[in-house]
């Protein structure tokens, strides 16, 4: 079999399911795009700019195939530099695909001191950079050693899951290359001696536990491995939570299913119930700097397996897969029968979800204070949990990281894998484009949530929506500001009326609503009121085929109600 080394690794992401390249053209890599767009299976989808390109391909990575991204050397992959660091801080199997100067360009520019295109004269800028920003990164030199560099890269960047970067010499997409396997064979790794010493311990620690829990994390859709997870749980009888990057895993209707930890800066019923567990079971779970208290008061009381470590109380063990413990754990006796738990099923909506300790903190602060403005974090999320309860349609939830990030938690998702965050990395602006790319993958209508802050860094996606007929539904909580920053800065400005918010939290305000005219296509409305709100999204429920942008109308003053718990309980 003889095939261009272009075509190659094309076959390659098509054997991981990956039909569907993000980025910007340019002539480092326009070899490569003209093999896609010569494949009738795989479609390069042209975005707006090259951050954007890497987070669509962050999205649609975590769907369970790989991301992939190609832009030009140097301008276009310097810029989705922090796209490469939101998918190795989240884990996200994801590899960017550079053009890159061929042994020409490195001569000429040492012999006559003539930089080559977007050179910056100090040595190999991108790859050195991405070696710092993913699991490995490498150029191809020798056009012998390429499809062993390309089985390489991807079996790392599935297995060991997280972002890989592969420089190709824009003078070699074109040559013919012979004797490679034509299926791809993963390494898969070695099962640790250590595993049966790790279940016996979490067997005991079990045993002794009064108040155990499990907390799934993302690792399990990565590594395909939800179903081995949920056969311990019920096994076992074992209440479990998510995380916010894991929100979904597994049905929110599931009976043992009690809430996501979301951020120790979010007290609630979940909060407590996780943070006073005698015993937590982790798999696959990424701890973030919301996850510092919880893991820093329980380090002793926990059981932490996941992307190739484990750790039992203060124990630790490497090279500890996750498919391997979980098989290990899976033939233990069952520990716990007849088990009454002293903590309630969750509810089921929205509102209830939050009713005691929403009620109880809007008492403390005043009856006045849920009246500044109907139209508020809350009351949004409450309309879209009817909204979504009353949907003929499945919905791909995406968050923005803002405030509407903590009570974004409580929304309940009835359907597995439907939800979208950057928790960890908390990058503002990626929940927008990163849910675009979700969409390739999964063909689930987008509903989107955003800060205005957020939605002002990546507004430009809106065009990438219309041209690819993308139906998203964007919310932007429009209150002129960057609120998250000004809560996590001075939040007292929250609770003084009189106080004014610091000068660089505040935004120019936009008129989104006219983005269509603007983007050539598309729905835009602005809702001032819930009423609105709820009129505008029962009028826009039947566009399949464009985007729509409705921005919502909050106080600057407005808060979550757990936020107002945060900053009353200081």
């Amino acid at each position: 079999m003889e095939m261009t080394l272009a075509e190659f690794i094309t076959l390659r992401l098509k054997q991981f399911s990956c039909y569907h390249v993000f980025g910007v053209p340019g002539t480092s890599c326009s070899g490569f795009v003209d093999t896609l767009e010569a494949d009738e299976d795989v479609n390069f989808i042209l975005t707006v700019n090259e951050l954007e390109a890497g987070y669509m391909a962050d999205g649609y990575g975590r769907q369970g195939s790989i991301g992939a991204v190609c832009v030009s050397y140097g301008v276009g992959t310097l810029s989705l530099a922090n796209a490469a660091a939101s998918a190795l801080t989240e884990r996200v199997p994801y590899i960017i695909i550079n053009g890159g100067p061929t042994e020409k360009d490195y001569r000429l520019q040492e012999e006559i001191g003539v930089l080559f295109a977007h050179s910056t004269g100090h040595g190999k800028t991108d790859l050195n950079v991405f070696k710092n920003l993913t699991l490995d990164a490498e150029a191809i030199t020798d056009i012998d050693s390429a499809t062993a560099i390309v089985d390489r890269l991807i079996n790392t960047a599935m297995e060991k899951s997280g972002p890989v970067y592969l420089e190709v010499p824009q003078d070699f997409w074109n040559l013919p290359i012979t004797g490679f396997p034509a299926a791809f064979s993963r390494l898969e790794p070695e099962p640790s001696p250590y595993l049966y010493e790790i279940a016996e311990k979490t067997q005991s620690r079990l045993q002794q536990a009064q108040e155990p829990i499990v907390l799934l994390g993302s690792e399990l859709v990565r590594m395909d491995m939800i179903d081995q997870a949920m056969a311990f749980i019920e096994k076992q009888q074992l209440p479990f939570f998510t995380t916010m990057l894991s929100k979904s895993l597994v049905s929110e209707d599931h009976p043992l299913f009690r809430g996501v930890y979301d951020s120790d800066l979010a007290p609630s019923d979940i909060t407590l119930a996780v943070e006073s567990a005698d015993l937590i079971i982790s798999f696959g779970c990424i701890f973030g700097i919301d996850h510092r208290f919880l893991v820093k008061s329980q380090y002793l009381n926990m059981v932490e397996l996941g992307y190739g470590l484990a750790r039992v109380s203060d124990e630790k063990y490497s090279d500890v897969f996750l498919p391997h413990i979980l098989a290990e754990l899976n033939q233990l006796d069952q520990v716990r029968e007849n088990v009454i738990f002293s903590n309630v099923l969750l509810p089921t909506s929205y509102s209830d979800r939050r009713k005691n300790w929403v009620e109880k903190y809007n008492k403390k602060l005043g009856a006045n204070w849920h009246k500044r403005q109907e139209l508020s974090h809350d009351a949004i999320f409450r309309i879209v949990d009817k909204f979504f309860s009353e949907a003929d349609e499945p919905f791909f939830f995406g968050l923005d990281t803002c405030l509407a990030s903590f009570p974004g938690a409580d929304v309940p998702l009835r359907q597995e894998n439907t939800f979208l965050a950057n928790p960890v990395w908390l990058s503002i602006g990626q929940g927008t484009p990163a849910t675009a790319g979700a969409y390739f993958a999964t063909k689930k209508r987008p509903l989107i949530v955003t800060g205005d802050g957020g939605f002002q860094m990546v507004s430009q996606t809106f065009s990438t929506l219309v041209r690819y007929n993308i139906p998203a539904i964007i919310i932007i909580i429009d209150n002129g500001s960057y609120a998250i920053e000004q809560f996590l800065i001075d939040g007292d400005y929250f609770l003084d009326e009189g106080k004014t918010a610091l000068p660089y939290t505040r935004l120019n305000p936009w008129k989104y609503e006219n983005m269509p005219s603007v983007y050539n296509g598309g729905y835009g409305f602005r809702a001032d009121s819930k009423r609105e709100l709820k009129s505008i999204l029962r009028s826009v429920r039947h566009i399949h085929n464009e985007p729509v942008v409705i921005a919502a109308t909050v106080s600057d003053k407005d808060l979550p109600a757990e936020n107002l718990a945060f900053l009353n309980s200081l």
